[in-house]
This record gives structure tokens, sequence and C-alpha cells, in this order.
């Protein structure tokens, strides 16, 4: 009696299991009929029936929804969720699924869930695996593309957050077949910088980098991000290793003289500054830089002589470069308003007589209006190509006035 139970549970089991094989070529058979209408559908979309085509995509959503529900349950029952034909069909489906948007509704995770059934069948049959790793690795392939477009579509919209996330599922799409979507990364990277996600972006670097990537533009975006987080001795430790491999790349002096510049030691890079506005005469921007660090009254390197040489110089270049006529006639003015500030706090019992006080502070007056009248054409010109900055209109108003000139500052009010 004990045998003949037993026997009949073994029956009982093997029809089971015998019901699920059923349910994965359920899955099979329902996602060829899907495809089957999606085939029609695409044939009325060239022939502009779009009824029918819609049509036919409802008939294939019907169809896509009984293959999902019979690869679910099979992918869920004893019998058939450790065999790696189940998770062959379920990541196929769920392909289909994200790949039409008329399916989308079914479920949102769709291509995730395809990917991770990549990897399930890597780990329970590498053998099999390998079999069908070409049709795997199209399918992935299929999905990074996607996810790449929609990352480059969230990127050119200023969405960065999305586009970061998309790019680095493209790279990741890439991953489970073997591949590495390399551009994917780096975009991925830049992306997160926008979001300031610099401790994200800088490990997808580092991944670039042990990927092979040894590119300009990886150790230049890797200092920038350093930057952004505040980590100055990474930032400089990043550049100039990128510096020493290369030499020449114009990109990476400019950010080596952006880092230097943010950590205030100019005088270690003001040669290499000076070199790339002679190789790059026609851009008056490193004039402009010379300009502003001689500019800097904080700066060991400040001489007023030299930063009106090199402002004269980039406006040379380029005559309606505005923020080199206003850092011209900023530099004038706060030379002025210094010896002006000097001239009040003088305190005449420090002279032998009145006169004497009045000699010494008339003549720090006079040096400071020449320092106005040497401020006032630059100023004038940046009021002509900015005519709507009301900053540079108050600097200006105030040169008339400090010059006694009374109806043109009346003219500005």
């Amino acid at each position: 009696m004990k045998k003949l139970v037993f026997a009949l549970a073994l029956a009982i089991l093997g029809q089971f299991a015998i019901a699920q094989n059923v349910q994965v070529q359920n899955g099979l058979n329902y996602q060829k009929q899907a495809q089957q209408f999606i085939d029609q559908a695409d044939v009325y979309k060239t022939q502009n029936k779009a009824e029918k085509a819609a049509k036919q995509m409802d008939n294939a959503k019907i169809s896509i929804q009984k293959a999902k529900d019979a690869i679910d349950a099979a992918s869920q029952h004893e019998s058939t969720k450790n065999q790696a034909k189940t998770w062959h069909y379920y990541a196929v489906i769920y392909y289909k699924i994200g790949a039409y948007p008329e399916f989308i509704d079914i479920d949102n995770d769709a291509f995730v869930k395809a990917l991770e059934a990549f990897e399930k069948i890597k780990a329970l049959d590498p053998d099999y695996y390998q079999r069908n790793i070409r049709e795997f690795q199209q399918y992935a392939g299929n999905i990074g593309a996607r996810y790449y477009d929609l990352g480059a579509n969230s990127y050119n919209e200023g969405n960065f957050e999305d586009a970061y996330i998309n790019f680095k599922k493209a790279y990741d799409a890439a991953a489970v077949a073997g591949g590495k979507d390399d551009s994917a990364l780096l975009n991925a990277a830049i992306s997160a910088m926008k979001v300031e996600k610099y401790d994200e972006s800088i490990a997808l670097f580092e991944t670039l980098l042990a990927n092979g990537v040894d590119e300009p533009t990886v150790y230049q975006e890797m200092t920038v991000a350093y930057r952004g987080m505040g980590n100055y001795d990474k930032m400089i430790e990043t550049i100039n290793i990128a510096r020493e491999k290369f030499p020449e790349d114009e990109n990476i002096i400019n950010e080596m003289i952006n880092s230097y510049l943010t950590v205030h030691r100019e005088g270690e890079i003001i040669n290499q500054i000076k070199e790339m506005a002679a190789k790059n005469a026609e851009q008056p921007i490193y004039y402009f830089i010379l300009g502003t660090i001689y500019g800097n009254t904080d700066s060991e390197l400040y001489n007023i002589d030299e930063a009106l040489e090199n402002y004269e110089k980039a406006i040379k270049v380029n005559d309606k470069y505005a923020d080199a006529y206003y850092n011209a006639g900023a530099l004038l003015i706060d030379k002025a308003s210094q010896i002006y500030d000097e001239a009040n706090k003088k305190d005449p019992s420090e002279y032998s007589s009145f006169n004497a006080y009045m000699k010494a502070t008339d003549a720090m007056i006079a040096e400071a209006k020449s320092y106005d009248e040497r401020a006032m054409p630059y100023v004038e010109k940046t009021y002509e190509l900015l005519p709507d900055d009301a900053a540079v209109k108050q600097a200006l108003k105030g040169i008339y006035t400090r010059l006694n000139m009374l109806e043109k500052a009346a003219a500005l009010q």
C-alpha cells in the first residue's frame, strides 16, 4: 500500500513538472503570436493604415500579457525556476514588453528584468549561456541603445539626473553580455557631475581608466569633479598626471590653469599661461587671464601696469571684449579709490603746517583723479557695449561725478 501511495505521489509531481514545462512553452508560443501581430502592424503602418495597425498592436498586447503570465508562473515554480530555458524565454518576453511603448503599462521595469534574466542564465548554466551568447548580446545591445537614446534626450533637455541614470543603464546593459560601452559610461559620469554627484562621477571615471580609456577628456573631467567636491589635492594631482601624459593637449593645459588659479598658486602657472597666450595670439582669453592675475590685489604677482598691458592685448584681438574693458576700468577705479581713501585718512597733525597738509592731500587727490581719467574711456566703452548693465552705468556715473563732469553724470540718471 505504501509503495502505491509513493508511486502516486511521484506521478502527481511529474504532472506538476510537466504542467510547468508547458507554461514555459506557452510563454514562448504567446510571445511568437505577439510578434506575428507586431509584424502585421508594421505592414499596416507602411501602408498608412493607422487603425488596422493599432488593432494589431492591441492583439499583440493581449498575447504578450499571456506570455508574461505563463513565464512568470514558470519562473517561480520549483520544477522550472532553475532551468536556463525558462529564463531565456523570460528575457525575450520582457524584452518585447520593454521594446514597444504600447506595452509599457504591462511592466515599467521590463528591460531591467530582461537583463536580470540574462545574468540568471549565466549563473544557472554557463554552457547554455555561451551557446546562445550572440542572441543575448543582440538583445542586451538593443536595450543598451534604447537607454543611451533616452540618456541623450534627457541630457539635451537639461534633465541630467535622468541622463545619468539612463547612460549608466546603457553601460550596464552592454556589460551583461560582456561588452563595454565606454561612451555611455563617460556620458553617465559627466551627467552625474551636472547634478553634483561628484563621488559617483569619479568612480565612473576610475572605471573608464580601468577599462583602458586613457584619454585627456577623462582626466580633465575628473579634475573638474574633484574641484566640485572641494578636494583640491586630488584636483592638482589628477591634472598633473594628465599634463605629464598629454603635454601638448590644450584642454589639459587650460584645466591646469583653472586648477592652479583655484588654489591661488598663480606663480606656478604664469609662464604656461604666457606660453598659451603667445601660441594662441588670436584668442584674447589668455591675455584676459593674465590681466586678471596681475590685477588681483591679493596676489603676490599684483602689477597694475602688467594687468593693463594684457587687457589692452585682449582688446586689440577683440575690440568688443566687454569684460576686458570693464576689468581694466575697474582696476583703475579701485586704485583711485584707494588713493582717495588714503588722502581722507591723513592726519593734519602729522604735517608741519596746514598748508603742507593741503599740499600733500591735493597731490594725492590729483593722482587719484588721474586714475579716474584713465579709467573713463574703458568704462565708457563698456557702457557702449553693455548699455543695460546697472553696475557699469553706476561705475561710469561715479567717474563723471568725481571728475566734476556733472552734466554727463546727470544724463545717466
